[in-house]
């Protein structure tokens, strides 16, 4: 958790990725940050990267075509930053940290997993990096902060969502649904009894309830890093997952495809190189990219079990917005989120601790709930009751 530093000028933040589905919204919640010098908007679309800019207020706002691949403009449009911001896919983070790392410039993104060798890589160049910075990862490890604060334990935590869009209103999106739900991704794991256990796809389900006009529904373990970083913090956590679901006809086509090996990523045979998930979500992509369906929501909720005065809680947190956003709804849930945890990285630098930095961690998660309310767009509330301790605790199958 870091202080704020008074001595430090008014940051510039680059936003990578600014023109998508996510970026776009960073770009404008960040352009409204009074405290924050100079935002400059990358990304590759021309079109839509102008109408970014024009959306928001402020002579200090500016965007730059730039190719991801080119090094050296990347490089020329980081020197002199304070926070690199990238909206990007989670399929490009290998090419962005590296460039982040070259710069010497503080690192966040929506979701990625680095690995050991890029974690020792960034704290040796001395910045902070958070991964994981939308609604979930991000808030959500921040409420659990909250509630491991307000509570005199917290032995479990289960995070739950509702994603009611089409397959690939960007190729982000695409990428995440993808990776979240292919049967063979290794990183799906849930936190049980002081070890890490690994989910088929669709495995470990439960039903959560949430807000109207959702209610109750059926969620299933997914790829996520919160059930990988909450056990190291919290180390009296007994089970801690992360469960979304999509809409029915969504997930019954996702079924199909991982029954046929259509989500795989070993070779195939004969064709070096191509998997069948590569294959798979260019044809998707190809299809159905940029279709929009509807209802889109994205409601994300964290259940925690812990005790306060002898007795067993159950907080629950729900995070909500309007429903009269349409199409738009993900792509600004998650960018409203995540230009919170940028301002506030932006704002406040590096902590004493230098490299990978995890998201509860690094905030303090009053000043994280302050600033989001501040927003007025997103509603955030919590319920605390009690539980009979005779009733066994749901984990899921």
């Amino acid at each position: 958790m870091n202080e704020p530093d008074v001595t430090r000028s008014q940051p510039r933040v680059v936003v990578l990725g600014a023109a998508g589905e996510v970026g776009a919204w960073v770009a404008r919640e960040l352009a409204d940050c009074a405290d924050i010098g100079s935002v400059l908007l990358l990304d590759v679309d021309s079109k839509r990267l102008e109408e970014v800019v024009a959306s928001t207020n402020g002579s200090h706002v500016e965007g730059q075509v730039v190719d991801l691949a080119d090094r050296d403009a990347m490089l020329a449009a980081l020197r002199g930053a304070d926070l690199l911001m990238n909206c990007t896919s989670l399929t490009l983070f290998d090419e962005v940290i590296t460039l982040a790392i070259e710069a010497g410039v503080n690192y966040a993104d929506l979701i990625s997993e680095p690995t050991s060798a890029q974690q020792r890589a960034a704290a040796d160049a001395g910045i902070t990096a958070v991964s994981g910075l939308g609604s979930s990862p991000g808030l959500t490890n921040v409420l659990v902060h909250h509630a491991h604060q307000e509570l005199a334990s917290v032995e479990e935590v289960h995070i739950q969502g509702v994603a009611w869009r089409a397959v690939a209103p960007s190729p982000g999106l695409l990428d995440t649904i993808l990776w979240e739900l292919a049967d063979d991704t290794p990183t799906r794991q849930y936190f049980q009894n002081g070890r890490y256990h690994w989910a088929a796809s669709m495995d470990g389900s439960r039903v959560a309830e949430f807000p109207e006009p959702i209610g109750k529904q059926h969620v299933y373990i997914v790829s996520h890093t919160e059930p990988r970083t909450l056990p190291k913090h919290f180390p009296e956590l007994k089970f801690c997952a992360m469960r979304v679901t999509w809409p029915v006809e969504l997930m019954n086509d996702i079924r199909i495809l991982n029954k046929y090996g259509l989500l795989d990523s070993a070779e195939i045979p004969g064709m070096p190189g191509v998997t069948p998930l590569a294959a798979t979500r260019a044809r998707i992509w190809q299809k159905w990219g940029g279709v929009r369906t509807a209802p889109c929501l994205l409601f994300t909720q964290v259940e925690v079990l812990g005790t306060q005065d002898g007795r067993t809680i159950r907080r629950v947190y729900d995070l909500t917005h309007p429903v009269d956003w349409g199409d738009v709804a993900t792509g600004r849930q998650t960018g409203i989120c995540a230009a919170v945890g940028a301002h506030l990285l932006a704002k406040h630098g590096s902590g004493p601790g230098k490299g990978f930095v995890d998201p509860e961690v690094y905030y303090d998660p009053n000043e994280f709930i302050a600033e989001l309310r501040k927003r007025g767009t997103l509603e955030l509330t919590w319920t605390d009751s009690e539980v009979s301790t005779s009733l066994p605790l749901e984990r899921g199958n």
